[in-house]
């Protein structure tokens, strides 16, 4: 299998300061629609002035719309930037719908300065009126357009990050996928089933009621690990019946090399985590250092609730004789990498080495926000 995950794009406007490309095409693409404007409300010029019996030509007119309509470029570029950041929708609707507001009447104060300004150079006013009457006629020239260039950009804001969720959907489901093949490659293993039968056949000739449950262990999680159903997240408790399943195969493999715990608070056991996301974890700390340990070993799992988080910690005695020898390390960047794209930046994943000893990994994952029909709130990179 291939290590290289599926990663979704950043949002265009999360990447537009970093990325020189697409900021020259959204710049190109503003200079283009105000040029194209400006072509049009000329030829609007020189037809009004023409059908009023005035002599108004298309070099004028061309002059007096450019001058108009570029000014706008900058105001479209910021506005484009501020709806990235905050656009309007359900969530905080009177904060984006006030930085809203507030650009149209930016565009406003705006155009009325502009006006000031550049008066000797395109003429606007025979003789400057006063500032208020100039005001009143920004806001009557502007106001309309300003809506619409604020509406058109939330257009364009929504479609990009309609294709971001698509692109983070279809990773997420690749990464899903990847969760799944790993923990079914740990768990038809040829050593490990060869291992874990070979326990169950000396088991019948001594205790044929613990061989049962290490065959019904053995069936639920390949069962688990094969669902066709299997969605992004699901309970912690499904999550901690798969692992102890796992760990209970693995304790009666090992006999008294290895002891096994599970703490985890009653509140945080229907807490969403990403589905398979802890087996991986636990799997690493039985075959690359209890199993290879001479000495005995312990596995350990605990969940405990902080804050808006839920924290789910799996910790290993190390091997004495010698560092602890991993794999490629595919399963645990399958999880961090699922982390990333469910819950973004709250998302993560930590590994400590305590002191000489002990091997931690902990994952934390945000608690579901209460309102959210899907139990979960928005994370990742903003939709």
């Amino acid at each position: 299998m291939s290590d290289r995950l599926t990663m979704p794009p950043p949002s265009f406007g999360r990447r537009l300061l970093s990325d020189r490309r697409r900021a020259s095409i959204l710049v190109a693409g503003v200079v283009a629609w105000w040029t194209l404007y400006a072509l049009m409300l000329a030829g609007q010029m020189v037809d009004l002035r023409s059908a009023s019996g005035q002599a108004y030509g298309w070099p004028q007119a061309l002059v007096s719309a450019f001058g108009s309509s570029w000014a706008w470029v900058p105001m479209t570029l910021a506005a484009y930037l501020s709806v990235s950041r905050f656009p309007l929708g359900r969530k905080r609707f009177l904060a984006g719908l006030a930085i809203n507001v507030g650009l149209i009447a930016g565009f406003i104060v705006f155009k009325a300065i502009y006006a000031v300004v550049t008066n000797p150079i395109f003429d606007w006013y025979p003789a400057l009126p006063p500032v208020t009457e100039i005001l009143v006629t920004s806001l009557r020239n502007n106001v309309i357009l300003g809506v619409m260039v604020v509406a058109t950009i939330h257009g364009v804001v929504y479609f990009e990050r309609m294709e971001e969720r698509e692109h983070r959907l279809a990773a997420l489901e690749t990464n899903l996928a990847l969760a799944r093949l790993e923990a079914v490659k740990a768990q038809i293993n040829p050593h490990f089933l060869f291992n874990s039968l070979n326990s169950v056949a000396e088991l019948m000739q001594v205790d044929i009621e613990q061989a049962d449950r290490m065959l019904v262990a053995i069936c639920e999680m390949l069962r688990d690990g094969l669902r066709a159903d299997q969605k992004q997240e699901r309970p912690l408790r499904d999550e901690l019946k798969h692992v102890t399943n796992y760990l209970m195969i693995e304790e009666i493999r090992l006999g008294e090399r290895m002891t096994s715990h599970i703490r985890v608070d009653e509140a945080c056991l229907d807490v969403p985590v990403p589905s398979l996301s802890l087996q991986p974890l636990v799997e690493n700390a039985v075959v690359h250092a209890i199993a290879r340990s001479r000495t005995p070993g312990w596995v350990s799992v605990t969940g405990w609730i902080d804050g808006a988080d839920l924290h789910v910690s799996v910790e290993n005695s190390r091997a004495l004789e010698g560092a602890r020898k991993g794999g490629n390390g595919m399963g645990q960047r399958v999880v961090e990498e699922r982390l990333r794209l469910l819950y973004g930046d709250r998302g993560r994943m930590h590994k400590h080495e305590q002191e000489t000893d002990v091997y931690r990994v902990q994952i934390q994952v945000p608690l579901p926000e209460r309102g959210d029909p899907s139990g979960r709130s928005a994370q990742g990179a903003p939709l």
